[in-house]
Formats: C-alpha cells, structure tokens, sequence
C-alpha cells in the first residue's frame, strides 16, 4: 500500500512539475511576441504547433510514468502546477524575458542593417557602374584561335 502511494505521489509531482514547464514555455513564446510582433495568423499557428507538442509530451510522459492510464489526479497536479507558476514567478518571468529578448533583438538586427546598409551602397554603385564595365568588356578585340 505504501508503495502505491509513493508512486501515486511522486506522479502528481511529475505533473505538478509538467505544469510549471508548459508554463514556463509558453511563458517564453509570449515574451518573443512581444519583443518580435509578428501578425495574428502567425500567433494562431505558434499557438497550435506550442499545444501540439504540449500535448505530445504529455502524452509521452503519461506512457513513459504510468503505463499509459490518466488518473484524475495527474489533471489536478497539472493545473495546480500551472497554478502554481502563473500566480508567483510568470509576472515577473515575463518582464526580465521580453527584456532579453528585446536586447538580443537589437544586438542581432544592427550588425543586419549595417550590412544591408553597406551592401546597398555596394549594389547600387555596380549598377551604376554597369555600363561602365560592359562598354569596356565590349571594346576588348576578340582573339582568333590559330589552327
């Protein structure tokens, strides 16, 4: 008996534990669309693929623990894991992660406008100097090859 309820509560652990994590993450997804926005057919289809895969892991995790059988506990241990992150740590995970994102956004984006910036001074100054290079290409006498 008291095998099965260590092993019944180290489960409801592993899912309050699972709660945190899906939290966690999607915590993260949230913090990049606000940092990057991005246009709401975008937002819907990270929302599906984040849930596809939350699911999948719950799944997988269901199998790997408990064989496969869903316990109403495990539900209850997976919404008070969600529970749990979302009224003490999400707040203010979100506001220091929307920060880093915005720094790694504005570190990666400069270095891009720079080259951008200076290959369009390049591209433009061979386009202007295109006719330039062909008449000169083009006033080159031909050799004949002799047989």
């Amino acid at each position: 008996m008291e095998d099965i309820i260590n092993n019944q509560l180290g489960l409801f652990l592993m899912y309050l534990a699972s709660g945190i994590l899906i939290c966690l993450l999607f915590d993260i997804f949230r913090a990049l669309r606000k940092a990057i926005k991005t246009s709401d057919l975008v937002t819907y289809i990270e929302d599906t693929i984040f849930w596809i895969l939350a699911s999948c892991f719950l799944l997988y995790l269901t199998f790997i623990l408990n064989s496969g059988e869903i316990r109403f506990f495990l539900f209850i241990g997976l919404a008070l894991g969600c529970a749990l992150y979302y009224f003490t740590i999400s707040k203010y995970f979100m506001k220091i992660t929307v920060k880093i994102f915005i720094i790694l956004k504005n570190i990666l984006i400069t270095p891009i406008r720079i080259f951008l910036k200076i290959n369009k001074k390049l591209i433009w100054f061979i386009c202007i100097n295109l006719q330039n290079i062909t008449k000169f290409f083009k006033n080159i006498p031909k050799t004949t090859k002799k047989q």
